[in-house]
């Protein structure tokens, strides 16, 4: 990790201070990114990252330790990954923006992420949405729900149609093969975007 990032997550750990955080390669700050959302408030809900870690990092059980001990807002992870599961450990997440998920096997990480109102992935194979929809179910509030999902190639998206929550953005960046019509939601959202071109 690189040495003024360490520094700055220490002060953070010691402060219980609310963090957000980037995850790539290096460990090279990242202090913007891309906005997936239409809507301009959607966008300034977003918790850029103001920490950056390496994908190495998450094995060291100092870095891990000490981000246990911020409430941890927001996640950006730009470097795909074997295991999504240490994201449960961050009960906070308001805002997850992962790409190059190929390996991301499921959503279940998520179930512990009751805040949760932003979620985009890309590249992702997953089994269903189920996960999602539950915690978002059971969240306590907050803003419209915003999903982004682009080349995921989700096998059954039939979850949705449970969806009890306000959705303020479902935009779809479609795998091949895929329809618009199999993105059925139980409740309209704001903005639906099926992106095929």
């Amino acid at each position: 990790m690189i040495r003024e990032e360490y520094e700055k997550l220490v002060g953070a750990s010691e402060e219980n201070a609310y963090i957000s955080i980037a995850v790539n390669a290096d460990g090279t700050p990242v202090r913007s990114g891309f906005v997936p959302w239409v809507r301009t408030a959607s966008a300034f809900n977003m918790k850029t990252p103001n920490l950056t870690i390496s994908a190495g990092d998450l094995q060291d059980e100092k870095v891990t330790g000490l981000l246990r001990r911020c409430r941890v807002t927001g996640c950006y992870i730009y470097e795909g990954l074997d295991d999504y599961s240490f994201i449960a450990e961050f009960g906070d997440i308001r805002d997850l923006h992962i790409i190059h998920c190929e390996k991301m096997k499921d959503l279940s990480f998520l179930r512990q992420l009751k805040d949760l109102f932003m979620l985009y992935l890309e590249d992702a194979s997953l089994p269903d949405l189920r996960p999602l929809v539950d915690v978002c179910n059971e969240s306590r509030g907050g803003p419209g729900k915003c999903f982004g999902f682009r080349n995921c190639r989700v096998e059954d998206t039939s979850a949705l149609e449970d969806a009890g929550f306000t959705l303020s953005e479902l935009l779809i960046w479609p795998a091949e093969g895929d329809s618009a019509g199999r993105w059925k939601t139980g409740v309209r959202p704001g903005v639906f975007r099926f992106c095929d071109k």
